[in-house]
């Protein structure tokens, strides 16, 4: 497959279609090659895809980065192991999304504007949430194993995740009319009946001993 510029004959100016076609072409094969090839030999080229329907998509190590997916319905999506290699802390614009339902372990979102985004559902295990803005997201019943360090949290319920990881990952947040878990220590898995229920703290200890060596 010959990678070309992918000119915007859209008449939408955030979209570029011929884009979202690679895109879905790649996640049709479940091989993202093609389109990171694309985003190397043509770095130039910003990515417009908002408001587009990507729901159940797979994209799995895709090169989003300073993609413009604002308002996209990515519901479902495979967005698990997301690498970027310049480490710029530039990731895509993804405010509004739609992510609930979606496996999204591993995937580094540092930098990202994720305001508004519903994760509702979501895998969020070991997924970098740091330096991002979070404000209005909704993490209902979402597994919620992940790194937000100095990220901004405003008007979020984290109390509304299914289990959560906190003993080191929220440093330097900004906080405001936000609900913060109740602690640091507390991580909350969902039992097979009835309410949530914490591990005591040196269970959570030599988990996090045996997962950083790992």
């Amino acid at each position: 497959m010959i990678i070309k510029k992918l000119n915007n004959h859209s008449p939408r100016p955030d979209l570029n279609r011929q884009q979202l076609a690679l895109l879905l072409a790649c996640s049709a094969k479940k091989d993202m090659t093609h389109w990171n090839r694309y985003r190397k030999e043509h770095p130039e080229h910003s990515v417009l895809l908002r408001k587009v329907c990507l729901a159940k998509a797979y994209l799995r190590g895709a090169d989003l980065h300073n993609a413009d997916l604002r308002g996209a319905n990515l519901r479902g999506a495979d967005l698990s192991g997301e690498r970027r290699a310049d480490f710029s802390r530039t990731w895509a614009d993804l405010s509004g999304a739609d992510l609930s339902k979606t496996d999204l372990c591993g995937t580094d979102f540092r930098g990202a504007d994720l305001s508004g985004v519903d994760f509702s559902q979501s895998y969020l295990y070991y997924t970098n949430l740091s330096w991002t803005n979070l404000n209005g997201a909704n993490f209902h019943q979402s597994d919620f194993w992940s790194m937000y360090y100095e990220a901004t949290v405003k008007d979020v319920d984290l109390n509304q995740a299914h289990r959560r990881l906190y003993q080191f990952s929220r440093i330097g947040c900004q906080y405001s009319g936000a609900k913060p878990a109740a602690s640091l220590l507390s991580v909350l898995r969902p039992a097979a009946s009835g309410p949530h229920t914490p591990k005591n703290a040196e269970t959570v200890a030599l988990e996090m001993t045996l997962k950083i060596a790992v």
